[in-house]
């Protein structure tokens, strides 16, 4: 091995060359951070993990980032063959999937990419 710059460089090695290989495929195979991050806003959507603002790269699937209350109401207000119980239900998933600011999200980073897993529940 020799030295560059402060590092090992592993040149004809074959043991320091294998060694620097399995860090390789171990920075690969590793998952991916998660963290909890706090809703500032859904129109359009931003984010604050670890005291950073997000707004580019972040995708969510799963939560429901616009308020669309009347909508849901006159909808299930048209449905007549459905019971009160089924349309209640309805109100209080939409209510739970509805990404509001404060709501707290559990987020995973991908490289540059932020992912929106769900909410965390409140306690």
């Amino acid at each position: 091995m020799t030295v560059k710059g402060g590092r090992k460089v592993a040149n004809g090695d074959p043991f320091a060359r294998m060694v620097k290989m399995m860090e390789r495929q171990g920075a690969n195979m590793n998952g991916y951070d998660m963290s909890i991050a706090k809703v500032v806003n859904v129109d359009p959507l931003q984010i604050i993990d670890k005291g950073n603002l997000i707004e580019r790269n972040l995708s969510c699937n799963g939560l429901i980032t616009s308020d669309k209350d009347e909508e849901l109401e006159e909808i299930l207000s048209k449905e007549e063959n459905i019971s009160q119980e089924l349309k209640q239900f309805l109100k209080d998933l939409y209510k739970e999937l509805r990404a509001e600011a404060g709501d707290e999200v559990l987020v995973q980073r991908v490289n540059n990419s932020y992912y929106i897993c769900g909410k965390v529940a409140k306690r």
